[in-house]
């Protein structure tokens, strides 16, 4: 898991024309892809030849039709909106040797809706977190075919970035932009809730994934991290008044209360009814597989807050 990125390099089956004279061996395809948004690269020594040209496609097996993608310098991006299988097809051509070859990926959109991650620092040691994984709307809490995966970055590269770029660029950007070198690599977890502590403060990048195995399709989730970022006297007064979190709201499988020491809660539906309760320790997960969809307030000794349940 170390090692595993989100930039997938593919060794793509080549099918060559009848004429020979062109070596394609050069010839590679990248892809990157959040939820349903993908980005395919085309790179190849082979590519500087003026006679070779190329053409990005997308086959839609729904509709029986075929569009042409049009790339920038060798980049092309495509969000699929619907569920369904498709292949991306790359012909590259030279038109003075009169070769081709093509290059195609099948792709299987699987959508996650709901997909999200919620972190929020655990308790006055600012270095340690607790990270929720939303469960994908309309798939079981129990499913045996979802895998959940946290990996932890940081290094150099971030501190380089100015404070107005680190701010202003989007999770999304700063995750495409980074190469992920094993040397900046902190550590993982694989269960949907975890708690994660941080040896030093600073910037980290943190990737999210949800893996059906089942079905080999996934989808990924980059979040920046300024752990034990320091503020002013007067922020950090704020922040003192903060009423405990619960994470995440809304809620599927279960939730935890983002507060230091040991309370006793109770969850209380709409009609005033308690339907949970018991002692609560940092970093606990209260379960609520069990509970029907709607409103209902988590009531400790130190607040009263609402939480939805959606399934």
């Amino acid at each position: 898991m170390k090692k595993q990125l989100m930039i997938l390099l593919f060794t793509l089956s080549t099918v060559l024309g009848l004429n020979a004279k062109c070596d394609w061996s050069t010839l590679k395809l990248k892809q990157w892809n959040e939820r349903n948004l993908y980005k395919w690269q085309v790179s190849g020594q082979v590519l500087d030849d003026t006679c070779v040209d190329y053409m990005f496609m997308v086959y839609d097996f729904q509709t029986k039709k075929t569009d042409t993608v049009y790339d920038i310098r060798g980049i092309v991006q495509v969000q699929f909106n619907v569920k369904g299988k498709y292949k991306l097809y790359l012909k590259v051509w030279n038109r003075c040797e009169k070769c081709d070859t093509a290059l195609y990926r099948p792709l299987e959109i699987v959508q996650f809706p709901g997909a999200n991650v919620s972190f929020k620092p655990l308790s006055q040691d600012c270095k340690k977190y607790m990270f929720a994984m939303n469960y994908i709307k309309g798939m079981p809490a129990k499913d045996t075919c979802m895998e959940y995966y946290m990996v932890f970055y940081k290094g150099p590269w971030m501190d380089t970035m100015s404070q107005k770029e680190w701010d202003n660029l989007t999770d999304y950007q700063i995750g495409m932009e980074y190469e992920f070198p094993d040397a900046d690599f902190l550590g993982y977890t694989q269960t949907r809730l975890a708690d994660f502590t941080f040896k030093d403060s600073g910037r980290v990048l943190m990737y999210a994934q949800w893996w059906n195995k089942c079905l080999r399709q996934d989808t990924f989730m980059f979040r920046r991290l300024d752990v034990c970022k320091r503020t002013n006297s007067s922020e950090v007064k704020e922040v003192v008044k903060l009423e405990p979190m619960i994470v995440p709201n809304p809620a599927d499988g279960g939730f935890i209360i983002s507060m230091s020491g040991v309370t006793q809660y109770e969850v209380v539906d709409m009609n005033g009814r308690v339907v949970l309760k018991g002692e609560y320790r940092e970093g606990d997960i209260i379960s609520t597989e069990n509970l029907k969809e709607g409103l209902y307030y988590v009531k400790t000794n130190r607040s009263l807050q609402p939480i939805v349940i959606k399934h």
